[in-house]
């Protein structure tokens, strides 16, 4: 039987999921340090981040869906990082130009509110692209490249701008690329999966790390997210039942609930332990973080059997 074709209609729940993902900041904290800025991310002070006003961008320029802007701070300064998502299967050729035009009017806002008086000066920015699409990025990656050159003009050379932004093209990455321990990596590795019985030890990792995280709200937008993968995004999911597909939301939850819990039971009992001999406060500190690490191992594998008994029925 071949499986249905997703219907294009719930794409953009898919989309607003995928936004919400990167409006926190521990998503975004993790594209640096894994990503973006690899090489230095110990610059940044993370504690800092926060999301930026975005309402620079108005007028015929009005800020697409997929755009968000946040601040950190940077060696005694403010670095702005501007996270476009490129939600479109084709490839936008003139996204350099839409990222100068997007720094162009961070620059006028903050000038607008006093970044040059006394002798003051812009921060720096970082562009971010991130594509999902299924064919290659093939754009220019700095708006330097889309304009003429040549020997006649050369003399015009050092009046052209010249602004590059970070790629992030998911569907190019190797797995051997992605970086350990990191939530977009594990968003990366179940978006491009192709084969299915991986799924189990893909949904265990991103588990164990949303677990690691502590967010609530980031592990519902994870939940929703979901939802709209199998329909979309992996190939064996579009043969799953919309039953089916409750039943993997269902299990999501069901197993973060769980989790909860027993850390919870963990941390009581640990407390417990601890406060015979060190005072009920710091006892119960430290049971609640031997219990998370003493559990991880174990939810590991209970997750990786659930998962495996949901999709390994239709291999």
């Amino acid at each position: 039987m071949e499986p249905p074709t997703p219907q294009p209609a719930a794409r953009p729940a898919h989309d607003a999921a995928y936004k919400l993902l990167f409006s926190h900041p521990r998503m975004v904290q993790d594209l640096l340090r894994g990503f973006a800025a690899r090489e230095w991310s110990d610059a940044l002070d993370f504690s800092t981040l926060r999301p930026a006003p975005a309402s620079y961008v108005s007028g015929r320029r009005s800020q697409r869906h997929g755009d968000l802007v946040w601040q950190v701070d940077f060696r005694g300064g403010v670095l702005y990082v501007m996270v476009l998502l490129e939600f479109q299967s084709t490839v936008d050729a003139a996204m350099a130009v839409r990222v100068l035009t997007y720094t162009s009017l961070l620059y006028e806002r903050l000038i607008a509110g006093g970044a040059l008086r006394g002798g003051g000066k812009l921060p720096p920015v970082l562009p971010i692209v991130i594509y999902n699409g299924s064919r290659p990025w093939t754009a220019a990656e700095d708006v330097a490249a889309l304009i003429a050159g040549g020997a006649e003009t050369a003399a015009l050379a050092r009046y052209q701008p010249s602004l590059r932004y970070y790629l992030l093209d998911e569907g190019r990455i190797s797995a051997h690329d992605l970086p350990g321990r990191n939530l977009v990596s594990a968003l990366i590795a179940l978006e491009t999966n192709h084969e299915r019985d991986r799924t189990p030890e893909l949904l265990a990792e991103l588990f164990e790390r949303l677990r690691e995280s502590g967010d609530p709200e980031l592990t519902r937008v994870f939940e929703e997210w979901m939802d709209q993968v199998p329909a979309l995004r992996m190939p064996w999911g579009a043969a799953l039942e919309p039953r089916e597909k409750q039943e993997v939301r269902t299990m999501f939850a069901e197993t973060v609930q769980r989790w909860r819990a027993e850390d919870r039971e963990q941390g009581r009992k640990e407390g417990r332990e601890e406060g015979r001999n060190d005072g009920l406060n710091e006892g119960l500190k430290e049971g609640i973080a031997q219990g998370i690490a003493h559990g991880i191992g174990q939810e590991r594998r209970l997750v990786c059997r659930m998962a495996a008994r949901k999709f390994a029925a239709d291999t």
